[in-house]
């Protein structure tokens, strides 16, 4: 029935329960002539009366109570996705569905869940490491809603929101030759063991940003996906490895390791949050985000 409305529905459940079109229109806010013309319409198109007329009073015939039956459930659905929406708009209940570009950031993310969760535990926050490698596919197949990301290279449809700035160093065995140097330079590392997380060197900022740039690529790449055993193998004497001055902070007092600048005037990276333009912006996803910086810059 191409004609058939939600203003048809109500109009059904309306009449049925006041008993006259003068009330129900009070009730739907609509004149009664207004009112009288949709409900021969809606007839004309179902092909059959919905009420007989009882001493001034609309009554439900057997037609009209087959669609009453099926309005209610249908207004009911309406109503029920209406609260739901209004819920996530406004903050009272909603998921967040995040995965980062790079494994060391799931080192503080519980703690960031965690802090969140007590003031906002209407608010699911799901982590799909997963798409650790390919994030930005994970977001343009709406598997996602945040990418934790350091790339925010020009893509078709995906906004970035800055986060914060960390410095990035190299972290090395205790009497390694680094030591001695006030800084080390991209070139530097073409002499040495590198370890990457995971993947290839493609998906590796510190690759992307500064090795290949200078052209100076590692002799030997490692790759270890943990960070305990990353700064293991390094404490072990075999490689090294930039990191976020938050990330190897709690180890330095704990294993033999070192770090030493990268360049004279130290690395930085900017991280973002990557989503999707054409996607709704939730006031709940600036609230993660406040709290995910807010912790961040405590840790560093």
């Amino acid at each position: 029935y191409h004609l058939m409305e939600v203003r048809h529905l109500k109009l059904i459940e309306a009449v049925s329960e006041e008993g006259t079109l003068s009330k129900a229109g009070e009730r739907l806010f609509l004149t009664q002539s207004a009112l009288s013309h949709q409900l021969k319409e809606l007839e004309r198109e179902l092909k059959t009366p919905l009420f007989h007329r009882v001493n001034k009073k609309l009554v439900l015939n057997e037609s009209g109570r087959i669609m009453l039956e099926s309005a209610r459930k249908v207004l009911g659905e309406i109503e029920k996705a209406q609260k739901a929406l209004e819920k996530q708009v406004n903050g009272g209940c909603g998921e967040i569905r995040l995965t980062t570009e790079c494994y060391t950031c799931y080192h503080w993310l519980p703690r960031v869940m965690k802090s969140f969760s007590r003031q906002y535990p209407q608010i699911d926050i799901s982590i799909f490491p997963e798409y650790t490698h390919r994030p930005i596919e994970g977001l343009l197949g709406a598997n996602v809603d945040m990418v934790i990301t350091t790339d925010d290279s020009d893509v078709p449809g995906v906004a970035y929101k800055e986060l914060f700035r960390d410095e990035q160093v190299a972290v090395v065995p205790k009497g390694h030759p680094w030591t001695k140097k006030p800084y080390v330079s991209a070139k530097d590392f073409a002499d040495e063991t590198y370890i990457i997380y995971n993947g290839t060197v493609d998906t590796v900022d510190f690759f992307r940003s500064t090795l290949k740039p200078a052209n100076a690529m590692p002799k030997k790449i490692i790759a270890i996906e943990l960070t305990e055993a990353t700064i293991e193998m390094i404490n072990a004497g075999y490689g090294v490895k930039a990191m976020s001055t938050w990330v190897v902070k709690p180890y330095l007092q704990t294993h033999e390791i070192e770090v030493v600048p990268i360049t004279k005037n130290g690395h930085y990276r900017t991280w973002y949050i990557a989503h999707l333009k054409d996607r709704t912006w939730y006031p709940y996803y600036d609230q993660f985000l406040s709290q995910l910086v807010s912790i961040l810059r405590g840790i560093d």
